[in-house]
């Protein structure tokens, strides 16, 4: 009798906390949200998303412009900045962007959870620089001159950046591809299931140092292979070496093309 009491008590608390879930039960939706700020004093831009894209174009603007594209299942407040649907702040010269942490809930495996997506398009000027983090999703930027990192765990990277500052690109789970359009400042790429493609001037100066396990290896630039069971590096110097480009990866193909090859 205590076992079957005790087993219908749970059943019950179990069902009265999945009635009591906000957003659970209803249809998914999505929202569109925009906003922009002056970027006059704004020198770096940081986002935080979990599940979503992020796409940065560079323009010649004076103003920073969001679109945010919200899906899943969510209650949007009118009357709330972004909706209340992510936290957009100004800190000094630092433009931040994240998702707004939900309330604790207890979840168990037979239930489908709110599954928000939130992908992000900023269209800023040139001179800014990025902090771009995802857990589930892709990364590209287009025209940017600042210096620059982005990171994500499931999904591609691809970046088109002016190569003055440095690039630093980190995935788990995907390709990184980082196209230098004008010079060469040094770099840093990472990732374990995927290649790495990097396109850079012809005249770009740096030095390699690249970790692979397993993977094909490719470069238009003239360097040393050095191979040992179960790994290979590959180091040297091209046009002086006065930068470095760090490579690491696990299983990917690794491409060193020369930007004039490319067009």
């Amino acid at each position: 009798m205590n076992i079957r009491f005790r087993s219908v008590y749970l059943l019950a608390f179990v069902l009265a906390a999945a009635c009591g879930r906000e957003g659970v039960v209803g249809p998914t939706r999505t929202v569109m949200v925009t906003r922009s700020w002056p970027a006059a004093d704004i020198r770096q831009i940081k986002v935080f998303e979990v599940s979503g894209n992020i796409r940065v174009e560079a323009a010649p603007t004076t103003e920073v412009s969001l679109e945010a594209k919200v899906h899943g299942r969510i209650h949007p407040k009118q009357d709330a900045e972004n909706q209340g649907l992510f936290r957009s702040e100004i800190e000094g010269d630092t433009l931040r962007i994240s998702r707004i942490e939900g309330k604790k809930h207890f979840h168990f495996f037979f239930w489908d959870r709110d599954n928000v997506q939130i992908s992000y398009v900023l269209k800023v000027p040139p001179s800014v620089s990025l902090d771009m983090h995802t857990v589930n999703g892709r990364i590209v930027t287009r025209g940017i001159e600042g210096e620059t990192e982005v990171g994500t765990v499931n999904g591609t990277i691809d970046v088109e950046v002016a190569g003055t500052e440095l690039l630093s690109a980190t995935t788990v789970n995907g390709r990184v591809r980082a196209k230098f359009t004008r010079g060469f400042q040094g770099a840093r790429f990472k990732t374990v299931n995927g290649g790495v493609e990097a396109i850079l001037p012809n005249d770009a100066s740096f030095t390699v140092d690249l970790a692979q396990v397993n993977g094909d290896f490719e470069a238009a630039f003239p360097l040393s292979i050095h191979s040992q069971p179960g790994s290979r590096r590959v180091s040297g110097e091209v046009n002086g070496g006065q930068h470095r480009l760090k490579i690491v990866t696990v299983n990917g193909d690794v491409e060193l093309t020369k930007l004039s090859d490319s067009l």
